[in-house]
């Protein structure tokens, strides 16, 4: 009987077999979907509806405005997961330096885009930013996503926190200083509650002359509102586009 088993033949059956699968498995690693490229007058995707009607008008103007005055184009996209896009196996930096490259987002010759990537179910975002912004503002981008919009976030604020993020990189486009997260409802009320009460005391101490801690008490309110006031102060917020530009791997990520 031959053997048909030779040495050669088996070499030749486990390179098909070799190729075969790598050749299967390539579709696997190579079919993420992008969403469509929004209309000329919108500056955000969002697939995953989490943007309110009011926050989207806003980012329309905010972003329009700033491609129109810096020629820097800013757009939001929200996807329901990565999966979703069958980018299951990418990380949310390579799918955002992926989607920004699809798009082609910024200039040529002004390649300073930056795209806002929110993945829902991944409970993370990605800011990516162009590559003539180097790395040199990374940790201005850091800030905009743990201060500005990681907390809104954790609150499922989500509209509000993409809408902050905005604001945050239209400063970081303009050079300006960047905008401080919201301060609590409730400061602006308990100051004037305290200031209220401090002069109801003073008024009643002059009325009937009392001395001694009422006095100490009025310097504490007045030292509790000049806390109250520096917080509320230093926590107060204050179509196109696609140019053929790339990103440069630089930006920020952040969970929640």
């Amino acid at each position: 009987m031959r053997n048909y088993f030779k040495p050669s033949i088996l070499k030749k059956i486990f390179a098909a077999f070799l190729f075969l699968n790598i050749f299967i498995s390539i579709p696997v690693y190579a079919t993420q979907s992008f969403p469509d490229k929004p209309e000329k007058t919108d500056f955000f995707v969002d697939q995953a509806n989490l943007i309110q009607g009011n926050e989207a008008k806003q980012i329309n103007e905010i972003a329009s405005k700033l491609l129109g005055e810096e020629r820097i184009p800013i757009f939001v996209v929200t996807i329901t997961s990565l999966k979703s896009m069958n980018a299951g196996h990418m990380s949310i930096e390579e799918y955002a330096e992926s989607l920004f490259n699809h798009w082609g987002i910024g200039f040529q010759d002004r390649n300073n885009g930056i795209l806002l990537l929110v993945s829902h179910l991944d409970r993370k975002a990605r800011i990516e930013l162009g590559a003539d912004w180097g790395l040199t503002y990374n940790r201005d981008a850091e800030e905009i996503m743990n201060s500005l919009i990681i907390p809104d976030f954790k609150e499922r604020n989500f509209s509000l926190g993409i809408l902050a993020g905005v604001k945050g990189l239209d400063a970081l486009a303009r050079g300006l200083q960047l905008p401080k997260p919201e301060s609590p409802w409730w400061v602006l009320p308990l100051i004037i509650a305290v200031f209220g009460g401090l002069i109801f005391l003073i008024i009643n101490l002059f009325k009937k002359g009392k001395k001694g801690w009422a006095w100490a008490l009025i310097g504490f309110l007045g030292i509790l509102i000049f806390f109250l006031i520096k917080a509320a102060a230093s926590s107060g917020g204050s179509g196109g586009g696609f140019g053929g530009g790339s990103s440069g791997g630089g930006g920020a990520t952040g969970s929640w």
